[in-house]
């Protein structure tokens, strides 16, 4: 039975040439393209420009003028209105030069936590500025931070707290976790531009470097390498060399005899013997 059906199957599958279909060469595209073949939609109507800063009642106009039902996102005149507020009032804490934002109602005279203004990175503008702070400090802590004392304005921020890293210690290879750190990004109404460093600055860091090294590696220093001249800082921990002068033992030997025999003849004449 299942030979029967193998022959039958070879026998419908192999047709001879004559009886192939019949195709137009013209009509064939031996390399379709992979893309373009799609149908090419307009947009649709939320994505249509508008020219405000609050574009859903614009967008709902658009809707009712073409027959369409407005969406639910575009039906609401409350968040258009509020946001046109805070924007209002936004504006005006500007040109007024106060804070645009509710300040903290806690006062702290003497703050214990440490922020560090670093460089910025490749990706940031003149317009953003970062700091190290502490794990506890929140954004709205850091901006009401930076008002108060420095009158800088934060108008966004954002947070990025790096992963604890794993070391080891020198003396016992013991491995544990660095602390994280938390850092936040700032960005301002004013641009800032970090002065670039002077050459001199940067040669005098160079050289305290080599410096320090040199005097680390003379007191880890063994053998005849202990008495090697220190030259770090022009000089300034070299000690001053004892001459020592070559006495050989035999010369040793007649002095310390020619001193006790001098001792014992002062006592001898001192006691009248």
């Amino acid at each position: 039975m299942s030979y029967l059906r193998t022959f039958t199957r070879s026998v419908h599958h192999k047709l001879p040439p004559a009886k192939y279909p019949k195709i137009k060469a013209d009509t064939v595209e031996l390399n379709p393209p992979k893309y373009g073949f799609r149908k090419v939609r307009p947009p649709i109507l939320a994505q249509s420009p508008t020219t405000t800063l609050f574009p859903n009642s614009e967008l709902a106009k658009l809707y009712v003028e073409h027959g369409k039902p407005i969406p639910n996102r575009f039906v609401s005149q409350t968040d258009s209105e509020r946001a046109r507020a805070q924007f209002e009032k936004f504006q005006q804490d500007l040109a007024m030069d106060e804070p645009h934002f509710t300040q903290g109602e806690n006062k702290v005279y003497l703050p214990g936590g440490r922020i560090c203004l670093l460089r910025p990175n490749a990706k940031h503008t003149p317009y953003q500025a970062k700091f190290l702070v502490p794990k506890s400090m929140n954004k709205m802590d850091l901006r009401d931070y930076l008002w108060n004392i420095y009158g800088l304005r934060a108008l966004n921020i954002t947070v990025q707290l790096q992963p604890a890293k794993w070391t080891r210690n020198i003396s016992d290879l013991a491995r544990h976790r660095v602390p994280q750190l938390k850092k936040m990004t700032i960005d301002m109404a004013e641009p800032f531009i970090w002065p670039e460093v002077p050459q001199k600055k940067i040669d005098d860091l160079k050289l305290q470097q080599q410096n320090s090294e040199e005097i680390v590696k003379h007191n880890m220093a063994s053998g005849a390498d202990k008495n090697k001249p220190l030259e770090a800082y022009d000089g300034l921990f070299e000690e001053p060399s004892k001459v020592e002068r070559f006495i050989p033992k035999s010369a040793k030997r007649g002095k310390k005899f020619d001193e006790l025999h001098q001792a014992r003849s002062q006592v001898s004449n001192y006691l009248g013997l």
